[in-house]
């Protein structure tokens, strides 16, 4: 029996086992699999129990094993490597055209069944079979292995935004726990949702580096260092900015929560407005989650910067240029915390509000009988009189030449 060295450093190379107790067999073969350069033979043994605790010692992909061997007959031999190696594929060569020893061999899933005397054809035809299945799977581990590589490099954001739709109730309790034992999470049974929002007044007075993402990677970090009792502590941001955070229920909750608090402050001149939910099972997040988010609104309030925004809007409706960008700019505010927070303290998007004041403004205007409508276009902050019909229109559901005969009417 041999022990060799598989090839380094080629691609694609697949190990080897020739395991027969003819000579003449045995290297009859090993001369057909010299011919293929992707195939290296790295174990040769005359009798089963041999060629078994060779197998052992190297990682194979393709055996080829004679039914008959002394010591260890081929059978039992490939059943104890199914244990070693369950992927390698296995070809029997024997004398016998036994219709037993080809059902057995397909219960154990044989790959192939060549007849003593191996014909170089029949082997050539074998072996492109079992060159495609190798590929194939090497592909295909290659593959599993990218995706659970990417999968572990993305974990971080896959968890957060699992996290943040399954808060918003988009899942069952049955499917958080599939998802979650998948993305290897464990949510503890007691838990706390902790809902933090940082007050938008205090943004403005921050230097311009400090942008929202990166308030929220600070306010997030101090989190994980304060809520982090035992290693469960997940979190994510939901569309209004906000940090939710995950974490194992503790005695000291409150002082727990004033620490986070006091300790952000320290790291970043802004002032926050926290809340902590409890609940048990995860069929309660949702709810948790829910009533968080109701209390720190009502704690919240109605911003001063809103009502800035929704004054600079009447004081430029008319500009044809004016847009999310001006306004979120006047107030010092990133464009997406800007819209975030208009929506939430509004309930509509900021291009609706600024329709709606054009629209309304129009509606001004056109108790003056003697402007034309291109005219009242112009003034409310549109470049043509098409465009503003039709948002007239589908505002109110009439245009604007129907809505001003029906005031003549009137």
């Amino acid at each position: 029996m041999f022990l060799m060295t598989s090839a380094q450093g080629k691609d694609m190379i697949f190990n080897a086992l020739v395991a027969d107790d003819e000579y003449l067999i045995r290297r009859g073969i090993i001369s057909f699999l010299n011919k293929y350069e992707d195939f290296e033979i790295v174990v040769e043994a005359e009798d089963g129990e041999m060629a078994l605790e060779l197998a052992k010692k190297v990682p194979l992909d393709v055996c080829f094993v004679d039914i008959n061997m002394p010591f260890l007959n081929g059978l039992e031999f490939i059943r104890n490597l199914k244990e070693i190696h369950p992927r390698a594929l296995v070809v029997i060569i024997t004398g016998y055209d036994s219709f037993e020893y080809a059902r057995t061999a397909l219960r154990m899933e044989v790959f192939e069944y060549l007849l003593k005397p191996v014909m170089e054809d029949k082997f050539q035809v074998m072996m492109e079979a079992v060159k495609q299945k190798l590929i194939g799977e090497r592909n295909q581990n290659k593959y599993l292995k990218w995706a659970k590589d990417t999968l572990n490099q993305n974990r971080e954001y896959l968890v957060s935004s699992f996290l943040q739709k399954a808060l918003e109730g988009h899942f069952t309790a049955e499917e958080m726990h599939e998802r979650f034992n998948y993305l290897g999470v464990d949510i503890p049974r007691n838990f706390v949702v902790t809902v933090v929002r940082l007050e938008h007044q205090t943004v403005v007075n921050l230097k311009e580096e400090w942008t929202d993402d990166l308030l929220f990677f600070v306010a997030r970090n101090v989190a994980n260092e304060i809520f982090n009792e035992m290693d469960s502590t997940r979190s994510c941001q939901n569309d209004y900015g906000d940090l939710i955070v995950l974490s194992q229920q503790v005695e000291a909750q409150e002082e727990q929560l004033q620490r986070y608090c006091e300790l952000l402050k320290s790291q970043v001149s802004v002032k926050c407005v926290a809340v902590q939910k409890r609940g048990t099972g995860m069929e309660h997040l949702v709810d948790a989650y829910q009533e968080a988010i109701e209390q720190i609104d009502e704690m919240a309030g109605t911003s001063s910067v809103i009502q800035e925004v929704k004054d600079y809007v009447e004081q430029n409706y008319w500009n044809v240029k004016f847009s999310l960008p001006d306004a979120a700019n006047h107030v010092n505010l990133s464009v997406q915390y800007m819209s975030r927070l208009f929506r939430k303290e509004t309930g509509v998007t900021f291009v609706d509000y600024l329709t709606s004041v054009r629209i309304r403004k129009s509606i001004e205007l056109f108790q003056n009988e003697n402007m034309k409508i291109y005219e009242i276009a112009e003034c409310v902050g549109y470049a043509t009189q098409h465009y503003f019909s039709a948002v007239f229109k589908k505002h109110l559901g009439v245009s604007p030449a129907e809505y001003r005969k029906r005031m003549k009417d009137k």
